[in-house]
């Protein structure tokens, strides 16, 4: 029996009758079947990293990482289908896809317009990818690569709209002073230590790479975080408080500097000169949206009781974000921006009173973004090289990026807490790094100025903020006693 190296994976997953002693040409399937097999594999990855997480009591996001992790490097290793190195090199394929997309160019082209020479000697990277997109089963492979692309942009977006729906503009005004203070205290050392230590990761890149990489030990993981802080509500009341506002006030920063960070990146400007603009306009687009923001609970739009709840509260959301994405990207700003704000204004409209109903916007979008955001996590899983994490090199730089993203949001309780018994929970509460820093790796893969020892480096942070945070936090709330409130407001 003759079967097309295309089919392993069909046939690996079961997904196609080993019975079938006939030749398969992948050329004579509905094109649209290789995206249903594609996506049908990595959902069931999804749910194996659920039953994982599930197991051994670990955020979800980790059990995604984890499962993504294994079975990427098995298929991979395994040599079963080509899919999987295009899978494993999804960034290099990611730019080559844009290149095709933006430029019309043929693979070919592309590939000699984005890849150094050196990769394209016959057996390196460039020269392997073209072989498997100009080949005879090319077309099949390029349909497939093309989809995960999708699924990966798609899930980034989800993912932000999903964060910016936690997201509210009065809870951010309310946030205390000792919000700010740790905020600011860990955003301000994570961001120079991160920058030092991207540089010395990338030494070739500009530092408009380094300040992308950088902005990924920013942000502290709500999702994770808020969560596990109600066992502490009631003994250490106003550290809860503070963190809770300043994960919010973290949030945000987070996200303008990933902005600006990007935009810089795609808009080739090396110049410092270059970052005026970029930050003038991810401020002015900021400040419209905060203006919408305050004006919009004053709209009356009668229409929207006419709407069906879904409509209203799932298909409009939704139209909002995609087009303020696509709008972001026409100003040359980053489109994960144009989702942030578009939660951020949905927020203040206030749907659920204004449409009645007993659902609102999150209990809509949350399904999509279990669908979407996790098949994310899968795919980065997958992209993780074991032959790079155990080199010495970068497990060295894995340790450092972990003791940095570590020690900048300890440092920032201790400085906030003043002498007080939490600091400790203050500060081992904004360790875990989660969705905004996977985007940040994400996107700095698929801009090309993320190498892959880069990218295994720091995906080893990612994964141990997500594990020490919890465990220390568990740990030395048990040791620490509240002290009197010195309250700074």
């Amino acid at each position: 029996m003759k079967v097309s190296k295309l089919c392993w994976p069909i046939l690996f997953f079961g997904l196609v009758p080993a019975a079938h002693a006939v030749e398969i040409d992948p050329l004579e399937l509905d094109p649209f079947a290789y995206i249903l097999v594609e996506l049908g594999l990595i959902i069931a990855a999804v749910v194996s990293g659920h039953m994982l997480a599930q197991r051994l009591a670990l955020p979800s996001i980790l059990g995604e990482l984890l499962i993504g992790l294994v079975i990427g490097n098995f298929l991979y290793w395994s040599g079963l289908s080509p899919l999987f190195f295009l899978i494993m090199h999804l960034g290099d394929t990611s730019l080559l896809f844009r290149e095709v997309w933006v430029t019309g160019a043929s693979v070919m082209e592309a590939a000699a317009n984005i890849f150094p020479a050196s990769d394209l000697v016959p057996g390196a990277l460039g020269d392997r990818l073209i072989g498997i997109l100009v080949g005879e089963e090319g077309p099949g492979f390029l349909l497939m690569g093309s989809a995960l692309w999708h699924f990966s942009n798609l899930g980034i977006l989800l993912l932000l709209f999903k964060v910016s729906l936690g997201v509210h503009l009065d809870d951010l005004m309310e946030a205390g002073r000792e919000s700010i203070h740790l905020t600011l205290a860990g955003v301000i050392a994570a961001l120079g230590m991160g920058w030092l230590l991207a540089a010395l990761m990338l030494p070739d890149a500009f530092w408009t790479a380094h300040f992308l990489v950088a902005s990924g030990l920013v942000s502290t993981s709500a999702g994770i975080v808020l969560p596990i802080l109600s066992p502490y509500q009631e003994k250490f009341p106003h550290a809860v408080k503070v963190i809770i506002g300043a994960v919010l006030i973290d949030d945000v920063l987070a996200i303008v500097l990933i902005s600006v960070a990007a935009s810089l990146v795609q808009s080739d400007s090396h110049s410092f000169l270059g970052f005026l603009p970029s930050l003038l306009g991810v401020g002015l687009f900021f400040g419209g949206v905060f203006y919408l923001c305050r004006k919009a609970p004053t709209w009356e739009l009668p229409w929207l009781s006419e709407m069906e709840e879904y409509q209203a509260k799932l298909l409009l959301p939704l139209g909002l974000a995609f087009f303020m994405a696509w709008f972001a990207n026409l100003i040359h700003l980053s489109s994960i921006i144009g989702v942030f704000g578009a939660g951020l204004i949905l927020n203040s409209l206030n749907l659920k009173e204004r449409c009645g109903g007993r659902v609102s916007i999150q209990d809509l979008i949350r399904p999509l973004a279990r669908v979407f955001a996790p098949i994310f996590f899968v795919l980065l899983g997958m992209q993780i090289n074991l032959g790079d994490v155990f080199s010495p090199e970068v497990l060295g730089m894995g340790i450092l990026l972990t003791a940095a993203a570590v020690g900048v949001k300890v440092w920032g309780g201790y400085l906030t807490a003043r002498g007080r018994g939490d600091g400790w929970l203050m500060g081992w509460a904004m360790v875990p790094r989660g969705e905004v820093a996977l985007i940040v790796a994400a996107m700095a893969k698929s801009l090309g100025v993320m190498t892959d020892d880069a990218y295994a480096a720091f995906m080893i942070m990612v994964i141990s903020t997500i594990l020490l945070g919890p465990i220390m936090l568990r740990r030395r709330s048990e040791q620490e006693t509240p002290a009197p409130v010195k309250s700074l407001k």
